[in-house]
């Protein structure tokens, strides 16, 4: 037996049709938004992610060689007045050039200087990217770092403890220099992660000793 409502229904309306294309319509622009929102947070936690962990790999290699800075194999060898040096703004972006100078030789042997020099300079990409110079062989580390800045802690009463840190261009005497504050400047490898469609920088900053200066 077939109902009188059964009977009378024979579609939706034109008011219901459209009320079900704006819902269809509202749904479908919710989960547009929500993808676009999780895809750019997926961005930026991976960018942020490999800045850090450039920024890390970069500090890890400069502190390393830093603390190469005047070491001696012949430990009666003497001290290298000139172990370290900069020169202020030299490389891309106004960034400092860092150059270390430790000895290889053995007492009974010639003297061997091993230069190493730290700029920024443009790398394979394009980019800013920290570049290392052994002996004058030149390598490119790490990408995404587009600035060095370089200051000397000067200790000028002896007490082995720094009196002040100042730039290269400042400082009174380099061989008075027993550690080394720098800062790198790293940046996303990709853009458009910022309101104004930029890319994100972070600065870190770690202070050397010149162990090989101190007692």
């Amino acid at each position: 037996m077939i109902s009188r409502a059964s009977k009378s229904q024979k579609g939706l309306s034109l008011i219901e049709l459209m009320i079900a294309i704006a819902l269809g319509i509202f749904i479908a622009a919710a989960m547009i938004s929500l993808f676009v929102n999780s895809k750019q947070s997926f961005r930026m936690n991976e960018n942020m992610s490999r800045m850090q962990e450039n920024a890390r790999f970069a500090v890890s290699f400069i502190s390393r060689d830093m603390r190469m800075a005047d070491y001696h194999t012949c430990v009666t060898a003497p001290g290298l007045d000139d172990a370290v040096s900069a020169v202020n703004n030299s490389g891309l972006n106004a960034s400092d050039t860092f150059t270390i100078l430790w000895q290889s030789n053995a007492c009974d042997a010639a003297v061997v200087n091993v230069t190493t020099i730290y700029s920024i300079q443009t790398g394979s990409t394009g980019s800013p990217a920290l570049f290392r110079s052994v002996d004058g062989v030149s390598q490119e580390l790490v990408e995404g770092i587009e600035n060095l800045q370089v200051l000397f802690g000067e200790d000028t009463d002896d007490d082995n403890v720094p009196n002040y840190y100042v730039d290269a261009a400042s400082i009174t005497d380099m061989a008075q220099a027993i550690s080394i504050r720098f800062t790198l400047v790293a940046r996303t490898l990709e853009t458009n992660l910022t309101a104004g469609g930029g890319r994100i920088t972070r600065s870190f900053t770690s202070t050397i000793t010149l162990r090989n200066r101190l007692p």
